[in-house]
């Protein structure tokens, strides 16, 4: 075979399509942000140096390389790397908290040389296929109870170790990838039940506490929750686990509200009473919706934007490059960034009803419930309609660990499309 089979993937094209389109949004943003502004303001300093752009050029090189191999391993190969790859990445994630450098209270990283590397990027990619594996072998047997704990604890590992980081945002990412999962795998209607109405508990339990500081809204809550089990006709035993879930999840609240760090505790808050902390933690989501509306249908024109230009927007090479798009490229760059987006997922969905192995089918959708989850949230963290919590945009912000990690969901799910009438 060929080098130039070999660096080129297989697979569909218009998945790779959609890939080459968002690397290119991200090429053009990362050199913008790394463009000193002209006119009046060309004195201005550039805070984000150069070497950043050329620094993502390699990493796309290597991405690129990496999709061309992970796209010609059998399935059998898949299944069969699952168990040390989950294994040598859970062994990472616990030698980042004992050797890992720390970086602003945060442990996240591993340094080799000039070298650093994000385990708990990777773990995602190792979680999904071992999932995908585990489901897959119990999708016939009729084990689904047991199926489905035995995932959430393979969820649940790489997720508090990476808690422990501390990283709030990208543990979330574990469990969003197991939920999407779960449900294509076919979680009885109770549990997903269950587990929404936990969530909302949950919420309205720490705007009870947090913000309004009375208990009223949450007991409301609870008599609403066992009023619709009753009008449903509920039987007991799972009336008691639906409201044993909720009360749970709500006096769980406090808890878990007094083991984020600070720094966590102030950007959740800033979100609810921005007008509060407006110079502090909320200074980034209120400069990130300024660039955004300041950039209108069509935006202020690539390399024009002020808000990057003047270095108002904080991290805007990374988690608000986003920001830099509505601000340069206005709703139309910016939309047409996020329909890229929608398709990329659209095709994996195609693919996971297509395939004809569990195995294959739930990994699409484990892969699809990646991108979803990664793009909706730090979309909602930039227009202001979630708290920050330091998740990048895949394929499209600064960082070698996520763009290699979405560059290898890409590759799988080019090869899923090559391996579809598989048995």
């Amino acid at each position: 075979m060929s080098l130039w089979c070999w660096l080129w993937p297989r697979g569909d094209r218009r998945i790779l399509a959609a890939y080459l389109v968002l690397i290119v949004f991200s090429l053009a943003l990362l050199w913008s942000v790394t463009e000193p502004l002209t006119g009046p303001y060309a004195k201005m300093r550039v805070d984000v140096p150069k070497a950043i752009f050329w620094r993502q050029v390699v990493w796309v090189v290597l991405a690129w390389i990496a999709i061309g191999v992970v796209s010609r391993f059998s399935l059998n190969d898949l299944e069969n790397v699952s168990w040390p790859a989950y294994l040598g990445v859970c062994a990472l994630l616990v030698a980042v908290l004992g050797l890992g450098p720390e970086v602003a209270g945060a442990r996240r990283w591993l340094v080799l040389g000039n070298l650093r590397l994000q385990p708990s990027e990777f773990a995602k990619v190792a979680m999904v296929i071992l999932m995908a594996s585990w489901l897959g072998r119990r999708a016939e047997d009729g084990s689904r109870m047991t199926a489905t704990l035995g995932s959430l604890v393979l969820a649940l590992v790489p997720a508090i170790l990476v808690l422990r980081e501390p990283d709030l945002g990208t543990s979330l990412v574990f469990l969003a990838i197991w939920l999407g999962m779960i449900f294509w795998y076919g979680i009885s209607g109770l549990l997903l039940l269950t587990a929404i109405s936990s969530a909302a508990s949950a919420v309205i339990m720490f705007y009870s506490d947090r913000i309004l500081e009375q208990p009223w809204p949450w007991a409301v809550y609870l008599l609403a929750t066992m009023g619709v089990l009753y009008l449903v006709r509920a039987g007991l035993a799972a009336s008691g686990l639906v409201l044993g879930a909720n009360i749970g999840a709500g006096l769980g609240i406090p808890l878990v509200w007094s083991r984020l760090q600070p720094y966590q505790q102030e950007r959740i808050l800033s979100f609810f009473e921005p007008s509060k902390n407006e110079y502090g933690t909320a200074y980034q989501a209120i400069q990130s919706k300024v660039a955004i509306g300041s950039g209108g249908l069509f935006g202020t024109h690539y390399l024009q934007g002020t808000q990057k230009g003047l270095a108002f927007l904080p991290e805007r090479h990374s988690d608000f490059i986003f920001s830099v798009a509505g601000e340069e490229l206005g709703l139309l760059g910016a939309g047409t960034m996020l329909v890229v987006f929608g398709l990329l997922v659209l095709r994996a969905i195609d693919v996971a009803t297509e395939v004809r192995r569990p195995f294959a089918s739930l990994l699409a959708v484990g892969i699809a419930s990646y991108f979803t989850f990664h793009v909706v949230v730090n979309v909602s963290i930039t227009t202001g309609l979630l708290p920050v919590t330091g998740l990048p945009l895949p394929l499209i912000s600064y960082g070698g660990s996520n763009l290699l990690t979405s560059s290898l969901m890409v590759g799988l799910l080019l090869n899923l499309s090559v391996h579809r009438y598989d048995d």
